[in-house]
């Protein structure tokens, strides 16, 4: 009788491991799926940020804020009689 039992006992135990062991895997798959959903989105976002700086950089040119300068605001370049140097 004490035998059966302790043969039921390590069923029970082998049989808990067992399914232990399919939820974790399954857990582990789902991670790792989500881990490269993540990695895409990392390579999008600085692929999306590279173009940002480039366009950054360009909006933030002399040229170009001198020409918006002048056109949008109807700024000119003071002349040299209109600069004024404070020491």
């Amino acid at each position: 009788m004490r035998l059966v039992l302790i043969a039921v006992l390590a069923g029970l135990v082998t049989f808990a491991s067992a399914v232990e062991l399919v939820l974790n895997r399954h857990a582990s798959r789902k991670l790792f799926v989500e881990l490269q959903a993540l990695r895409i989105d990392k390579q999008r976002l600085d692929q999306e940020w590279g173009q940002l700086l480039l366009e950054q950089a360009t909006w933030a040119t002399q040229v170009r804020v001198e020409s918006m300068a002048r056109e949008s605001l109807g700024m000119v370049m003071p002349g040299p009689g209109q600069v004024f140097e404070l020491r």
